[in-house]
């Protein structure tokens, strides 16, 4: 039995080679949009997150990351914690991203 990203690149192999599928392709857009939909409640979680802690320092969460990388920041407990939840929303987002591009229903 072969990897789940072996898998993934001999389907994109058969795909490329005409391969077409009804099932196969349903049976993809599904995992597809499944891992959408859980990147969105985790994305609104760390959103609400990144906003109480704008909130409390009247500060966005871009110009803190841009001060945090110039070490204009302390090292306080918040900003540790700003700092890894807002690298994680980048991470989501750009998850988001290419599953929202890939994702579209395949002509054939």
């Amino acid at each position: 039995m072969s990897t789940p990203l072996a898998t993934v690149r001999n389907l994109e192999r058969l795909y490329t080679r005409g391969f077409r599928d009804r099932v196969t392709d349903s049976a993809l857009l599904k995992v597809a949009m499944s891992q959408i939909a859980r990147d969105e409640t985790v994305l609104r979680d760390l959103e609400r997150d990144l906003a109480d802690l704008e909130q409390q320092y009247q500060m966005s969460s871009e110009v803190f990351y841009q001060r945090w990388q110039a070490g204009q920041l302390g090292d306080a407990a918040d900003f540790m914690d700003w700092n890894a939840l807002y690298q994680m929303a980048c991470q989501v987002r750009d998850r988001l991203n290419v599953l929202r591009d890939e994702s579209t229903p395949y002509e054939s």
